[in-house]
């Protein structure tokens, strides 16, 4: 699917501006929070903007890749924050963005936690920061004096103020006036619509955006006759007014290929969710009204051609809030009257005058024809029946011809019927040459929508020019390419493409030159009538079916290039395969090896994943292009080839082939060998002794064989060496010579067991008698320096039964490791020098049940896993701190993908009971969910509203509730005990919350559900958990809600519930409260969720030094952006509206 945003659609239009937005702003102070926040806001509404890289500013003076950006920036957005002008970069940059903007006005301001006036003025924060300006700076006062002015006059522009709003509400406000502001420029491309204008006016009367109704409008005609551009055209245009929107491009291709789930994971997006386990449609269209019927939404629905699709995306007005419009585009008016669309407008073709407008922009390059040939272009757009495609295509087909050219070809237009539009295309494909027929051909039949990259692989194997045929098609508009790399054909051009192989033999599929339709197929091997003809077979299958196909199906195919099949039987045995075969993709062979007669040396691919195969051929066979074999998952294989005749392939590819030995010891020659993958070759023992021969190995993975004993001694000699993993393996004693491998970056080693279960003592051997290492059994885990791999960015010593002092103190000279793992090992402490990696970001310890101790910390950590470390005591980390840290500034954890940050802590200090918990406003969490899990059989009388011996609670709300910006969301607490044990099998979330809105039947609300792990039990606890504001979409005519919890699971009982709606005034009152610090509270779990946090600062709640017990371990998970004190804050607003945390589910 191919979601096109618009951001898209305007950037290859208005070459003028490569960015849309350059943001400016002073790293220390916002670049991870408020900066951060506003670009992701950005960004997601199609505003394509820069933000500097913070390597851009290591040099004193501004970069020239900034001063460029600026340049090609359309708007700046300067965010004035306290410390703006001690940056001399910062003024600087402020310098040259009102160089190039001040006179069109294009400089907008933030005044973020600063008064205008002091900015103007120059006082406070700024009076202090020039004053060091003109110390340092004394033979340069000029230089000063301009930074002064450039402040004064930034000052001018109408900006916002950041004290009188939230940050969620002053970012809403900035990207809907920045939207509104682009909207001309991003429309711009409009103006190279001829006839745009009159074709929107019927869409646009059934718009009216201010009708509160739900629209649905249908949009239909012929392919190819603008439909997708008039609905692209109404979606950039109004888009802006709509919080929801989403243009579902090319719905056909997509169902037919990937099913309506596939679609509505992509409309579910829209609002943030990450819907990976929809296989139904119907459980899907219940999601899509569930969570889109309180919003506002602009769907454009485009290309059209089932009433399931309709009916499973879009199925009645209900499902949209008030205000939606819901746009179609569809060849078939049919399809739209049966849904019920009455708001209907067909597109009729283009007149005379503006037909002969577009046809001359690409026959001539001007909106005219030259004076001699203004009869023949009037012939040619006479045939094209003003369909925009058609016109485009025979222009760009008739560019640069002469006289006479312009003649023959406007005679053979006189023959085409004129009904016969396909006809009329054709002949732009008659005037390519034969590549480029080929070419276009196999996209048209097997590569449409595939990625450039990959089919150009493929061609270039057939032995096809396809850099240069692949250019010539787009110039010709036979093909476009999108931003990511994809091919794309218009369908009708498809259509053309398909119908003229159909068209080769009408009656017989075996005579065409190519087959992709599954009945095809099925008859040409059924029946053997393969001929020469036969150059290309696609067939993928979503369920296996049997060929039934005769030995010699390919004995006639002599021309087959490439072969792609998955999921076909065959009943009889394959006898022959053509030499003429270039790729060889067949999923599921169902053979033990490829036939005799078989000769690959014209095989560039061989892709046999998931197949009988037990060897592929005998002795040396000559296969001299061969680039890749893919073997993987290939059950039955016990012999690889003899790789002396292969001596082109690049990567290798065997996982899990389970009955596979050996590798054969040819393998060495292969120099050109990239990439050799024997994951999960659960018995694979032996390997060449030797492989210094492969020169070009960057990639070699054993993980999982766990019978091979034994790496090749030699292995350090293999320069290129960037990726080693040797994890679950039966290797004790890896070869001396690995220390050579300066390139290696990532090194993994998990579950080792060698000598003396110390994997440092094998791995570093050769270094003790140099460094003169005491071989006392006390000491003898002390290791020499690291230093031999200076490359080493990723280090995985899980579960190698590292004691105390195995890890060797000088693990600093690492520079530049990025990730380690040591979890589920013995030792007690880490290194001190840990401390010195000061490129880490992933550190995991959990499960080091004997570990005391932390080092410092280096500000880059941002994953932190210390999960059932249950001697954790304080030394060094505040682990409360670190919590504090984490709520402080968490961040892009929806955009990169984190979803929780876990603790077990026992015997936490009753300082982190609800006040502290709940602090909601001081630690900015206004956009964040909160979870917490404490002993407790109570509802705290801060929840006002409660019920008791009853799993509901009813909250009145007064009018105005949800307009006060002030409001937070809401508090939920819940006291529930579990009776017995749980096991692994239990419910993730037991207790889960639904919601009832005026009276009205109760509904499942998935941001709400009590998270529990599978080996918790005990007394009564309290479940306290805060839902932010913005999951809420209720108006004011909503006056009551009642909240209803449940379980689902009998072990588990709800006794007592409370709410109680949260505003900023009342949480600040309650952390002012005064409550005992004497008793302990056991916290079983804290779990904080931070989706869409505006988090910028949290009182640190305790230290560690407080605590007189052991407490159990902290994770924060992957995916958060570094702060300057290794904390982390979230800045997207969407999260995952779902079973409650599913995500976590699965990670836990």
């Amino acid at each position: 699917m191919i979601m096109e945003r618009t951001s898209t659609s305007f950037s290859s239009s208005t070459p003028q501006w490569k960015y849309d937005v350059f943001l400016s702003f002073r790293g220390e102070d916002t670049r991870k929070s408020f900066t951060d926040h506003l670009y992701t806001a950005l960004e997601r509404h199609g505003v394509l903007t820069f933000k500097d890289d913070p390597e851009l500013q290591k040099g004193k003076a501004i970069s020239p890749e900034l001063f460029t950006a600026i340049q090609e920036s359309r708007f700046a957005l300067i965010v004035l924050s306290k410390n703006y002008a001690s940056s001399t970069w910062c003024l600087d940059e402020l310098l040259k963005i009102l160089e190039c903007m001040e006179a069109r006005e294009a400089v907008l301001p933030i005044f973020y936690d600063v008064d205008r006036s002091d900015v103007r003025k120059q006082t406070r924060s700024f009076a202090e920061a020039f004053s060091k300006h003109e110390e340092k700076l004394r033979d340069d006062t000029e230089k000063v004096q301009m930074w002064r002015d450039a402040l004064r006059k930034v000052t001018n522009f109408s900006g916002w103020d950041s004290k009188d709003r939230s940050e969620s509400k002053l970012i809403k406000d900035i990207v809907e006036v920045v939207g509104k502001k682009l909207c001309p420029t991003l429309l711009s491309y409009v103006d190279d619509l001829v006839g745009i204008d009159s074709r929107l006016k019927p869409i646009t009367s059934f718009l009216d955006a201010r009708v509160d109704d739900v629209y649905f409008i249908g949009i239909w005609g012929m392919g190819g006759i603008g439909k997708t551009t008039i609905a692209r055209v109404v979606y950039d245009r109004i888009s802006h007014e709509f919080e929801y929107k989403m243009f579902l491009a090319n719905v056909r291709n997509v169902y037919e290929k990937s099913g309506v789930p596939h679609i509505q994971k992509q409309l579910l997006s829209m609002v943030g969710m990450k819907m990976d386990d929809i296989w139904d449609a119907r459980e899907g269209a219940t999601l899509i009204r569930r969570f889109l019927r309180h919003k506002k939404v602009l769907l454009i629905l485009d290309d059209v051609n089932h009433l399931d699709q309709l009916e499973y995306l879009a199925g009645k007005h209900e499902w949209f809030g008030s205000g939606s419009r819901v746009l179609i585009t569809t060849r078939n008016e049919h399809l739209l009257i049966a849904h019920g669309v009455e708001r209907r407008s067909k597109v009729e073709g283009l007149g005379n005058d503006e037909a002969l407008q577009i046809f001359c922009r690409k026959a001539f390059r001007k909106a005219y024809p030259e004076e001699n040939h203004l009869v023949l272009s009037s012939c040619v757009v006479n045939y094209a029946k003003g369909v925009p495609l058609a016109l485009k295509v025979l222009g760009s087909f008739f560019y640069g011809k002469d006289t006479s050219a312009w003649k023959s070809a406007v005679d053979k237009l006189r023959e085409v019927c004129n009904s016969e539009i396909m006809e009329t295309l054709k002949l732009s494909y008659d005037g390519l040459d034969d590549d480029e027929k080929k070419i276009f051909l196999d996209i048209a039949c097997f590569f449409n929508g595939k990625g450039k990259d990959r089919v150009r692989e493929t061609l270039d194997a057939c032995g096809l020019c396809s850099d240069i045929a692949i250019h010539v098609l787009v110039e010709k508009s036979l093909l476009t390419i999108n931003p990511s790399g994809t091919l794309l054909m218009h369908d009708l051009l498809q259509d053309m493409g398909r119908e003229i192989v159909r068209r080769e033999s009408l009656d017989e599929p075996g005579k065409r030159s190519r087959l992709w339709r599954s009945e095809d197929v099925n008859h040409v091997l059924s029946k053997n009538t393969g001929t020469e003809a036969i150059e290309g077979i696609v067939l993928h299958q979503v369920e296996p079916r049997v060929v039934c196909a005769n030995a010699n199906s390919f004995s006639m195919m002599k021309r087959l290039r490439f072969l792609v099949i998955n999921n076909v039987d065959l009943l009889n045995k394959l006898e022959y395969l053509p030499n003429s075969l270039r790729i060889l993709d067949w999923l599921q062979f169902p053979l033990k090896s490829l036939p005799p007669s078989f000769n690959p040396k014209n095989l560039h691919e061989l892709n046999m994943r998931n197949s009988c195969i037990e060897h592929l051929w005998k002795g040396m066979t000559p296969s001299y292009y061969l680039k890749m074999i893919d073997l993987s998952h290939s059950l039955n294989l016990v012999k690889t080839p003899d790789f002396r005749g292969i001596p082109s392939l690049e990567r290798l590819i065997l996982q899990g082939c389970i009955r596979l030995h050996e590798v054969d010891p040819s393998v060495v020659v292969l120099e050109r060998l990239t990439l050799m993958n024997l994951k999960d070759c659960k018995n694979l023992v032996l390997l060449p002794s030797r492989v210094c021969g492969l020169k070009s190995l960057r990639v070699f993975n054993v993980f999982g064989c766990s019978k091979l004993e034994k790496l090749p001694e030699d292995l350090g000699h293999v320069e290129s060496l960037e990726e080693l993993d040797v994890s679950g393996t039966a290797i004790r004693e890896p070869p001396a010579s690995i220390r050579l491998l300066k390139n290696l970056k990532v090194l993994s080693l998990c579950g080792f067991k060698g000598p003396s279960s110390n994997p440092w003592n094998v791995l570093f051997l050769p270094f003790r008698s140099l460094l003169r290492i005491s071989s006392n059994p006390t000491t003898s885990s002390w290791l020499p320096c690291l230093s031999g791999l200076p490359s080493l960015t990723q280090l995985n010593l899980r579960d190698c039964n590292l004691s105390e002092r195995a890890i060797p103190n000088d693990l600093g000279c690492l520079s530049s490791l990025t990730h380690l793992d040591v979890s589920r090992n013995a030792f007690v402490s880490l290194p001190k020098s840990i401390c010195q990696l000061s490129r880490l970001e992933f550190l995991d310890v959990g499960h080091c049940q004997r570990l005391e101790t932390f080092p410092e910390l280096q500000s880059s950590i941002y994953y932190l896993e210390a999960y059932n470390c249950n001697s954790l005591v304080a030394s060094g980390l505040d682990i409360i701190r670190l919590f504090a840290n984490c709520l402080k500034q968490v961040k892009k954890l929806f955009r990169m993908g984190a979803e929780y940050i876990e603790s077990e802590c026992n015997y936490l200090h009753p300082g982190n009971e609800i006040p502290e918990w709940y602090n909601l406003k001081s630690a900015q969490l206004t956009g964040c969910s909160c979870e917490l899990i404490v002993p407790g059989n109570e509802i705290p009388e801060w929840f006002n509203h409660k019920s008791v011996g009853s799993s509901s609670v009813s909250v009145e709300l007064h009018p105005g509730w949800s307009t006060d910006y002030k409001w937070m969301g809401f508090a939920l607490c819940v006291v529930f005990a579990i009776h017995g044990n749980r096991s692994l099998s239990s419910p993730r979330y037991p207790i889960y919350c639904q919601l009832s809105v005026n009276g009205g039947p109760f509904c499942w609300w998935p941001v709400a559900g009590c998270s529990l792990g599978s080996d918790q039990s005990g007394p009564d606890h309290l479940w306290l958990y805060h839902v932010p504001c913005h999951y809420f979409f209720f108006t004011e005519l909503h006056t009551r809600l009642e909240f209803l919890f449940l379980v689902n699971e009998s072990m588990v009982e709800v006794k007592k519930s409370g709410i109680r709606i949260a505003y900023e005034e009342d949480v600040k009152a309650l952390i002012k409260q005064t409550y005992s610090r004497q008793s302990r509270v056991n916290i079983c779990k804290e779990v904080l969720e931070f989706p869409n946090s505006d988090c910028q600062k949290a009182s640190p709640s305790i230290s560690l030094s407080e605590l007189e017990s052991k407490s159990g371990g902290i994770a924060t998970k992957r995916g958060l952006e570094r702060c300057d004190d290794g904390a982390r804050c979230s800045e997207n607003g969407c999260i995952n509206e779902e079973e409650p945390h599913p995500k976590r589910s699965k990670q836990q």
